[in-house]
């Protein structure tokens, strides 16, 4: 069976070399245009990755610059905010300075210039006391209108009684009637009458004659106190010559307050025995671990930091150091240290 597989294609054999020859002529055919299909997939390809990564770029840029410009814009603004808050302070201190001096000199002035009080009292005096003239001036008028009227009516009746004495002649007698014999109002009589009570009393002047009596002289009640609230000239001139005494705005700063807690910090600090804050062992949890620097075997070089001077390594002929005559300078052992 094996024997007529292989004799079948062992006839076939050209046809599977021309197949073979024609797939590696047409791969050979196609291989440059597959070269280039890929070299331009990669082109496209890496195109976008870059395109993708230059725009992760520039949108990195624009978070730290978007984070950097807001950090600046929230500076500027607290500062702004902080002179902005500060003039406010500054102006509600003055304001309150202004109400304060404003009610003080008000109550000094009502108390110690301007006694209201008082005044108000004299007011209320010299209101009642106006009424009580206003009554009188009233009662006065209707008396003197009383009195005018009854001098008209004297003066009408005086004029009309000397009308009727210049006309006695023209009377009626027992031989002729008279003139006014005959007019209304009964003249005739009243001419008789007058003539008579003349001739009666001699020419006696009567109660119209007498000239009217002058109202009564009176004059108003005498003040209790000189008006107007005055006060003794040496208590003036030592009021308007006073010292100046400077208000608190002038006296005090705007920052003592900041000053003193700053000065009793200093002063605390200078109490202090030791800068180290006091940690009970009960607190303590963990035991301490020391930093990166101090762990390894390199640190930090002493010199110009604790020493100033290269330690000898050769031991000298002397048994002790060398000793210096003065103390060494207390400020530059604390050069190096932390401390507040």
């Amino acid at each position: 069976m094996s024997a007529l597989f292989y004799i079948k294609h062992w006839e076939a054999r050209g046809e599977v070399v021309d197949a073979v020859f024609n797939a590696a002529r047409e791969a050979e055919d196609n291989r440059e245009r597959e070269y280039d299909a890929a070299i331009h997939i990669q082109a496209v390809m890496r195109g976008v990755r870059l395109r993708q990564f230059i725009k992760y770029l520039h949108m990195c840029a624009v978070r730290i610059q978007m984070a950097w410009r807001g950090y600046l814009g929230r500076k500027a603004y607290y500062r702004q905010l902080a002179v902005k808050v500060e003039q406010q302070q500054l102006k509600c201190y003055n304001d309150m300075a202004t109400k304060i001096k404003a009610v003080w000199k008000g109550h000094y002035v009502r108390t110690r210039v301007y006694d209201f009080y008082g005044m108000k009292r004299y007011l209320c005096a010299l209101q009642e006391k106006n009424e009580v003239v206003r009554a009188r001036l009233r009662e006065y008028e209707l008396e003197m209108r009383e009195r005018e009227e009854l001098e008209r009516e004297l003066k009408e009746l005086e004029e009309h009684n000397n009308y009727a004495r210049s006309c006695h002649f023209m009377v009626s007698t027992k031989v002729q009637a008279g003139v006014f014999k005959d007019a209304p109002g009964s003249f005739e009589a009243h001419i008789n009458d007058v003539f008579l009570e003349d001739m009666s009393s001699k020419h006696k002047k009567t109660i119209w004659h007498q000239k009217p009596a002058s109202p009564p002289k009176t004059g108003l009640p005498p003040l209790r106190k000189v008006q107007g609230p005055f006060k003794h000239p040496s208590v003036v001139y030592l009021q308007r010559h006073k010292n100046l005494k400077p208000t608190l705005r002038v006296e005090t700063d705007f920052t003592s307050e900041d000053a003193a807690r700053e000065k009793d910090k200093q002063d605390e600090w200078c109490r202090r025995g030791i800068d180290e804050k006091f940690a009970p062992f009960s607190k303590m949890q963990y035991s301490y671990i020391p930093s990166l620097n101090k762990n390894t075997q390199f640190s930090n070089v002493t010199y110009g930091t604790k020493t100033f001077r290269d330690l000898p390594t050769v031991s000298t002929v002397e048994a002790s150091e060398f000793k210096t005559v003065f103390k060494s300078i207390p400020e530059f052992d604390k050069l190096g240290e932390t401390y507040s």
